[in-house]
C-alpha cells in the first residue's frame, strides 16, 4: 500500500466573475499539499494576460478548520507565499498571445508545511468535513475568460505530523504617509513575515508603500532594526532561484517578438506582480534556529515607514505544533 495519495477534489469546474463562494471538502488524512490550478483563454489577441491577472482571478483562497482560518490570502498572496517557502514560482504552462488559443494553465501549490512530502510537517488527520477549502472568484476578469478551476491534494496517509503552518493576511491602508504599526500574532513561532507594496518604483516615481520596516518584541527592536525596501528584496537572491520574469522575458524575446512585439511581451511580463512582493525571513528558508518565539510576549509588531497611503498587507507564516506550541529548536 503506497504511504502517499494524490486525489483529485475538482475537476475543471467554472468559474464565474462575481460568483460566490465556493467551498469544497478537503481529504482527511494528513495533508501535504493543495494543488490549486486555474486553466483559461485570453480574450482577444495580444491583450496582457499577465501574471497578475492570472492569479487575479481569485480575490481569496481560505483553509478552513472547523470554521478557523487556518490559511487566507488571494491567489496572488499565495503563490508568493510559495515562492518565499520554496525559492521556486508557481508552474504555468501554455502562455500564448493569440485570441481563443488552447487554454493556458498555472498551478499554484498551497503548503501545510515547509515542504512536500514531510510526515512530520503537514496538517493532521480529520473528520469529513471539518477541512474545507474555499475559493472566492474576484468581481471581474481582466484578459480572460472561459475560466476553469481544478483542485488536488497530496495526502501522506501513514504521517504522524508534529506540526503544520498556518498563514492568514493582515491588512492596513494608512490614513497618512510615515510609521504605521502592524501587529503580529502572538503564541505560535513565526518563520516569515510576507508583505505586499501597491505602491513599487516605476519609471515616473520612487515611491513604495513600505519604505522601510523594523520588528518589534515588548517594543524592542529585534532582528530585524530597519531595512529598506530595496534591501528587502535584494535579500531574495539569498533565498530564491534567479529572476523568473527577465529570464522569460528575455527567452521570447531572443526567440523572436510575436506580431505584438516587444510592447506587448513587456505588458505581459515587464510588470512582474512579484515586484510589490517583498519578506522578512527568520533564518534561511525556514531553518528553526532564528524562528521568532511570540510566545510568552505581550506584544509583537511590524513598524512600517508607509511612502503613500495605499494599502499593504502582511503574512506572517506560523509554526503550529499538533496538540500545543510549536518550539524552535534549541
Amino acid at each position: 500500500m503506497p504511504a502517499f495519495l494524490r486525489s483529485r477534489i475538482v475537476q475543471d469546474e467554472a468559474v464565474t466573475a462575481a460568483a460566490a463562494v465556493r467551498t469544497d471538502d478537503l481529504p482527511v488524512n494528513p495533508l501535504s499539499v493543495i494543488l490549486l490550478t486555474l486553466r483559461y483563454r485570453v480574450t482577444a489577441a495580444f491583450a496582457p494576460a499577465s501574471i497578475a491577472n492570472i492569479l487575479g482571478i481569485l480575490s481569496n483562497v481560505a483553509v478552513v478548520y472547523k470554521g478557523q482560518n487556518i490559511i487566507t490570502g488571494s491567489l496572488a498572496d499565495l503563490a508568493a507565499v510559495y515562492y518565499y517557502l520554496s525559492g521556486f514560482f508557481p508552474q504555468q504552462g501554455r502562455r500564448s498571445d493569440a485570441a481563443a488559443a488552447a487554454r493556458g494553465w498555472i498551478t499554484v501549490p498551497i503548503l501545510l508545511g515547509r515542504k512536500p512530502w514531510d510526515s512530520k510537517e503537514c496538517f493532521p488527520a480529520v473528520r469529513r468535513g471539518e477541512l474545507q477549502l474555499q475559493t472566492t472568484p474576484a468581481a471581474a476578469f481582466t484578459a480572460l475568460d472561459n475560466v476553469t478551476l481544478q483542485i488536488e491534494t497530496l495526502e501522506l496517509l501513514d504521517a504522524t505530523p508534529e506540526r503544520f503552518l498556518k498563514y492568514t493576511t493582515f491588512s492596513k491602508t494608512p490614513t497618512v504617509a510615515g510609521e504605521h504599526d502592524m501587529d503580529l500574532p502572538i503564541g505560535n513561532p513565526i518563520l516569515d513575515i510576507v508583505l505586499f507594496s501597491t505602491t513599487v518604483p516605476t519609471d515616473a516615481a520612487e515611491l513604495v508603500s513600505i519604505n522601510q520596516a523594523k520588528l518589534l518584541l515588548d517594543n524592542v527592536e529585534y532582528g530585524y532594526a530597519l531595512t529598506n525596501w530595496e534591501s528587502m528584496k535584494g535579500h531574495e537572491a539569498l533565498d530564491t532561484v534567479a529572476d523568473w520574469q527577465s529570464a522569460e522575458l528575455t527567452s521570447r524575446l531572443a526567440a523572436g517578438a510575436p506580431a505584438g512585439d516587444a510592447a506587448t511581451e513587456a505588458a505581459e511580463w515587464g510588470t512582474a506582480f512579484l515586484r510589490q512582493y517583498a519578506h522578512l525571513p527568520m533564518g534561511p528558508r525556514g531553518m528553526e534556529d532564528h524562528w521568532l518565539i511570540t510566545e510568552g510576549r505581550a506584544r509583537v509588531h511590524l513598524r512600517i515607514d508607509a511612502g503613500d497611503t495605499n494599502a499593504v498587507r502582511m503574512l506572517p507564516i506560523e509554526v503550529l505544533a499538533v496538540g500545543g506550541t510549536a518550539r524552535a529548536a534549541a
